[in-house]
């Protein structure tokens, strides 16, 4: 019961983050941080797809900074975060 309690917070979680805030600001986007190498064809930095702490940085500056809407989607292509079966959970929350 636990499991399926967390399981919906954490659904709504991401449709509220998705949501985005309405927030219009001109801060940089995360894929024009300069020396950043991102996969080919996207705006995801490499280290996001080899080390899991690298994706859920990624996933919060996305958050932090308001990208996370449907007016300026983020191009993801083929590019797959990493994940790890044994780091514990993080709670992404837009502030």
């Amino acid at each position: 019961m636990k499991f399926s309690h967390l399981m919906l917070a954490l659904s709504a979680s991401v449709v509220l983050a998705a949501c985005g805030s309405g927030n219009n600001t001109t801060e940089s986007p995360p894929n024009v941080v300069p020396g950043v190498a991102l996969v080919p064809g996207t705006d995801v930095p490499i280290s996001a797809t080899q080390s899991s702490a690298a994706a859920i940085d990624f996933v919060s500056q996305v958050v932090a900074l308001g990208e996370a809407n449907t007016q300026d989607p983020l191009v993801l292509g083929d590019a797959l975060l990493a994940f790890s079966d044994i780091d514990d959970p993080v709670s992404i929350i837009a502030a």
